[in-house]
Formats: C-alpha cells, structure tokens, sequence
C-alpha cells in the first residue's frame, strides 16, 4: 500500500469512491462497508466488511458484460460470447479496472493487510470494484450501476479481452460440446479474513473432474479446470483413480 493510503481519513475515502463512480451515496454506511476489507472488520471488532456485497456485485456485472456483449456481437456464437465474457469479468480485469478508478486509496485495511506490503492488493482490489457495483446498485439502481461497469470495464468488454487457452473457458467449450456443463463448487476456505486460500472443486452430473487452490475464489476455479482439462486429455488408463 502506498504511503498517501495510509494518511487518507474516512471522508477523503469515501468522496474517492464517490467520484469513481458518478453518484453521491444516500447510504454513506453502505458505501463505507463496500470499501472495507475483512482484516479491518477483523481488527475494529464488528465493522461490516464487503464479503457479501462481493456475492450481489458479481451477479450484476455479469449480467452487465453478457448484455453489452449480446448487444455488440449480434453475430458472434455463444462459445465466443462465453469466452469474451470470461475475459472481462476476469480477476485480472476487475483488479486493473479498480486499480485505475484510484480504489486501492480508498479502501480501508487493517495494520495486518497493510503490513503485508500489499501482496494481497490485487484480490482486493477485484473484491472491492464487485463490492462497490453491488452498492451502486442498491443505493441507485441498475441503470447507475450498469453504467458504471460498462465504463469502467469498457476497454475489457471486446474481441481483444478473449484469453487465450483460457482454462475455463476451454473447459466450457469442450463440455458443451457433449452437451454437458461444469458446476463450480468452493469446497474449503482455509486463513484468516485478510490472507485467505480457497479450494474449489468442478463437477459435470455431480462427479469431481478438477479441483484447484488459489488466493481468490476466481483463482480456485481456474486451477480447477486447469486440473479437470489435465485429466480429460489424459489417456483414459493413465487417468488417476478417484479416492
């Protein structure tokens, strides 16, 4: 974290997410725990923290990212939409847009988080930009929060954001193709609010075909079908037995 972070107080942190975003909250509380990572609930005994602002956030843009993407692409395939949504609403994407709107100023964290040298600034970052969508939206509405994503993910939301190899993406591409879809799973979340692993697990009818650990929910997952795609392509007598 950087120095003027730290020396920033509670209405300087406030009035950044307020400009980031165009509006003027009517609930300052509910824009405040937008803002708030877990280490500094942790450490202030009782401060609501974004966790489940995350939940409602990632619901809205994705829903924000597959309607631009419909509207935009009239002609694409739903195989190519899925990949071009993949890739803007991915961590990386979320954590770059946050990161240029100035959030990692405004985000308030615990001595614990900030002593860490922000190693976790980029997980927060994507937490906090799902955070404040989900308080946009409640305090404004979707247009306001639709907005917001659409410019703020703008440059992220085209043919140039489609990743490559992609591991789920290319896992979803390659179930559907057999008339099949992953569920992801989280499966263990191990650590102390501010230094979190999580372990998800991805099943096609119910069965575990993959399962990956990584600091984010969205880097589980990836590691996932990275480990479900492994296996699929493996020789069918050199695949591991399931426990």
């Amino acid at each position: 974290m950087n120095a003027r972070s730290n020396s920033l107080d509670d209405e300087s942190r406030l009035s950044i997410a307020e400009r980031a975003t165009g509006h003027t909250f009517r609930d300052r509380s509910l824009l405040r725990r937008a803002l708030t990572h877990p280490s500094f609930k942790e450490e202030q005994h009782g401060e609501a923290d974004y966790e489940r602002l995350e939940f409602l956030g990632d619901a809205v843009i994705s829903l924000v990212v597959a309607e631009e993407l419909f509207k935009r692409f009239p002609a694409e395939r739903e195989g190519n939409l899925t990949k071009l949504k993949i890739g803007a609403v991915s961590g990386h994407a979320l954590s770059a847009a946050a990161e240029a709107l100035g959030l990692a100023d405004a985000l308030f964290l615990g001595d614990s988080e900030r002593g860490t040298g922000g190693r976790g600034l980029a997980s927060a970052l994507e937490n906090s930009f799902e955070s404040l969508v989900a308080a946009l939206y409640l305090d404004a509405g979707f247009d306001a929060a639709r907005g917001f994503v659409a410019r703020s993910l703008g440059e992220h939301i085209g043919e140039h954001a489609v990743v490559s190899g992609h591991p789920k993406s290319d896992l979803q591409e390659y179930l559907q193709a057999r008339a099949l879809n992953p569920i992801y799973r989280l499966v263990v979340e191990d650590g102390p609010p501010h230094d979190r692993t999580f372990t998800s697990a991805v099943l096609v009818d119910d069965e575990e075909i993959g399962r990956g650990v990584g600091r984010s929910k969205k880097e589980a997952e990836m590691r996932a079908a990275e480990e479900a795609l492994s296996r699929l392509a493996a020789p069918p007598d050199a695949r591991p037995e399931d426990d």
